[in-house]
Formats: structure tokens, sequence, C-alpha cells
């Protein structure tokens, strides 16, 4: 067995250890895109992440990184890492169907700004993944290109949470290490939440969504996939490339942010009813893991109900989902998600004034509830109500946002984290989200809670579930 075997025996190191092995030449970048592409080869025709995966490619891009790196020109964290893209996200020659069979034809003219930023970052693009058909959906469903399977759900087909479905699944299983998703209401913090991984959101427009196929241009946020808050904060850093804002772009091995004097925001009981069980306990862990670090906790006080986000939220998106979708949704000849069809008809439905007077509330709803954050730093809240459960039980119309849709609606920026487990074995999201531009304090903040917890070190191997 080769060093290189011997590393990924467990599955992908870090960001830090894999630069520090292929700088080292303990490994290459060969090895690392080889051993996605057998993990690919072993678990996708069961957990059906991928729509594509561009295999000679990568091999080709990947002797590429290699070459640079032995001739002594490492780009960076991301140099030779493979990294997988979710389908709305163009790739130049590629199709970008955005989860429909309406757009197998929609071939991409040009990379989107993220694909070529991972590729001056030297990321090696491994293939593209299975989403919700336009990103319309919390659940993961696709009724026509079909549904990831979150790797916990042993024989069950379980919800991998959506829309960013694939991107989620990928990395929980292991097929590579980093992800690219969207989340337009929390489409990228759900699925992480669901399937045990690190998932962020950063500021909308921090990592910029030309070339994605759009859902709603007020509110679409570009994030990242990973196993850690670290390599979740590395690769924001590398892709945006704000060395003065972003603090935690210089991220050494064995060092992590402090918690101490930490300002908080938690919810009060009231915003927890209705929440499952396992979830309340796994929060109010998780705030005593923020306390007993020396962070400051303090309640906060919303100026509305989370449930009362949801109107103004629904009416943008799918104001905005109609202008985009509306003419292939009104063709009833035409194939598409029932749990979408209906959104975006209803979306249609909208007037102007209602349009417009959401847009007044979204702006007065900032202004409110930056006033209700004052000085805290960030806020903990649990990221989705429930576990994943049954794909074939879910309520399309109930989704599991309740927490985090106010991430987009208030141009907020946020993060799921591993934070616990259900009596069934189940992963548990905390989220931690943060004022607009506050993205490297809320990345520190992950790392610090990261650092103290031990959730984010479970991972999914095949038979491990419970």
């Amino acid at each position: 067995m080769t060093v290189a075997s011997q590393i990924l025996a467990e599955g992908f190191p870090s960001l830090v250890s894999m630069g520090e092995m292929l700088r080292s030449g303990a490994c290459t970048s060969l090895d690392l895109t080889e051993y996605a592409l057998r993990q690919i080869d072993t678990l996708d025709g069961q957990l059906h992440a991928f729509v594509e995966v561009y295999a000679k490619e990568a091999l080709l891009a990947a002797e590429a990184a290699d070459q640079l790196i032995r001739a002594g020109h490492w780009l960076g964290p991301l140099h030779g890492i493979p990294v997988a893209l979710k389908d709305n996200i163009d790739v130049r020659g590629r199709p970008s169907t955005a989860g429909s069979t309406l757009l197998l034809e929609n071939t991409a003219k040009a990379d989107a700004w993220i694909t070529q930023r991972l590729l001056e970052c030297g990321a090696i693009v491994i293939g593209k993944t299975h989403m919700v058909e336009f990103a319309l959906g919390a659940w993961g469903a696709n009724e026509f290109m079909g549904a990831p399977r979150n790797p916990w759900g042993r024989g069950a087909h379980l919800s991998p949470g959506g829309s960013s479905s694939g991107s989620a699944v990928a990395v929980a299983a292991g097929m590579v290490p980093l992800s690219v998703g969207t989340d337009t209401g929390a489409s990228v913090r759900v699925p992480a939440a669901l399937c045990g991984v690190t998932g962020f959101k950063p500021t909308i427009g921090r990592l910029r969504s030309e070339g994605v196929v759009p859902l709603s241009t007020t509110l679409d946020s570009v994030g990242v996939f990973a196993q850690t808050a670290e390599d979740a904060a590395l690769m924001f850093a590398e892709l945006t490339g704000d060395r003065h804002a972003f603090a935690t772009s210089q991220v050494v091995a064995g060092t992590t942010p402090s918690l101490e004097g930490l300002r908080v925001g938690f919810l009060e009981a009231g915003d927890l009813e209705g929440l499952q069980p396992e979830i309340h306990v796994a929060y109010l862990r998780a705030l005593e893991a923020f306390r007993s670090q020396g962070a400051h906790l303090r309640k906060l006080v919303l100026p509305t109900r989370f449930d009362d986000f949801a109107d103004v939220a629904s009416t943008i998106l799918l104001s905005e989902a109609a202008a985009s979708w509306g003419h292939l949704a009104a063709d009833s000849s035409l194939r598409m998600d029932a749990s979408v069809r209906p959104r975006i008809l209803a979306g249609a439905r909208f007037t102007a004034a209602k349009y417009i007077s959401a847009c007044r509330r979204r702006e007065e709803l900032k202004a409110q509830f930056n006033d209700s954050l004052g000085d805290l730093d960030v806020f903990l809240t649990p990221t989705s109500q429930w576990t994943a459960r049954p794909l074939s039980d879910v309520d399309h119309s109930n989704p599991p946002v309740r927490y985090a849709r106010i991430g987009n609606l208030l141009d907020l920026c946020g993060i799921s984290v591993q934070a616990g487990e259900d009596e069934n074995g189940l992963p548990i999201g905390l989220q931690i989200a943060g004022p607009t531009n506050a993205d490297a304090r809320v990345l520190d903040a992950a790392r610090g809670y990261q650092a103290s917890t031990s959730w984010h070190q479970r991972r999914w191997t095949p038979g491990n579930e419970r």
C-alpha cells in the first residue's frame, strides 16, 4: 500500500493536511482525484449524487496540477483538490440543467464566476451534482432526474435536504472533500444539517452568482460544503481573495479562534416551540459549549416570529422564480416536478404591488433585525426543525427552513455545523449566523465551536449507520 493509500484509507484529510501532503510529495493531486473517482464509482450508484462526472478531464487537470507543484508553483489550499459543483453552475461546454429535464440542452458558453475562480486556484472540477428542480425545494426531491439519497438512511430513502442535495451528499459520503451549492432560502445549510456536514452561506454577493442559473436574483447566494468549518473558511478565503477583510485566510494547522468574550445571541423558549426534542437538546448543549469557552450569551429578541418571515420571503422568491420559469410552468405538456410547478404558478399570480410591498417589508425587517442584534457578534439557532425523514413522507408545503430562511431574506451570513444526532443516529445541525459582511466572524465562531466539540469528526462510511 502506498503512503497516499494509507493516508486516504480513512477518507479525505483536512485541506491544510492535503496541502502539506501535496507540497511534500506524500501524495499527488492525481492520487486525490483517482481516490475521489473510485469513491464515486463505488457509492454513486446507490446515492445518486452526481449528474455527470468529468473523469477524463479531471485526471488531466490533476496531472497538470502536479506538474505545477513539482515546478515549485503551489497556488494555495485549493490547488489539486477535487471539487464538485451543483448543476445550476455553468461549466463551459457542459449542460447546466438546474435539476430540470427541460434544460438538458442548456449548454454553458462560458464558466460561471465561481467555476473560473476554482480553476484559477488550481482546484479539480470533478463533476456536477443533482439538485431540486430549479432549486425550488428544501427537502431534496426531484421527480424526473431523481433525488439523491441521504447516506445516513440505511435502506430508507431519507431526505438529503435541498436544493443543493447532491453537493451535500457528495461531501457526506466522502466522494469529494469540497463542493459548491447555492442557497436562496436555506439550500446549503439545510442539506448540510441533514447530511451531517458543514455548509456555509456567505453574505449575498461575496461569492458572485454570474453564470449560475437563477431562482431569485434578490436572494440567491453561492455557498460551500466541507467536513469542517476550517475547510469551509479556507475555501472561502481562497475564492474571495480578500486577505484584509477575511481573517481566517491565514489558518495554521493547530490554531483555532477563541470564543472568549464573543457576544452570542440565543433564542427565547417561544422561538423553539415545535422543535424536534433531540434538536432542542442539541441546541441547549451547543449554548453550553459556547458558554464554557467564555462566550457571553444574551437572548435575541426578534422583531417578528420566525414563521412570520415566511410570507415576505416566499413572495420575493416565487415572484422572481416565476419571472424566470413561469412560461415553462404554465405549459402543462412539459414535465415539471409536482412539488415545484404549483409554487412557480403561485408566484406568477402575485401582483406587482404585492411584490414591491414585500421588497419594502424586507428592508424594514433588515433594519429592525439589525437593531435587535445590537452589539451581538453572532447568534445561534437550530439549522432545521427536524432531522432527515423518508422522502416519501415529507410535506413540501412545510419545509425545514424556519430558522435558516432569514439568512437570505435579511442578507445575513450563516453556517450550519454538526451538533449531535437524534435517537436514530441522524445528524443534527446548528446554525451560527451574523450580520451582513460578518463572514469572517461567523467562520471563526464555527471553528471555535468545532474545536470544543467532536461532532464534525463523525463521518459516514458504508455500514456505520445505526
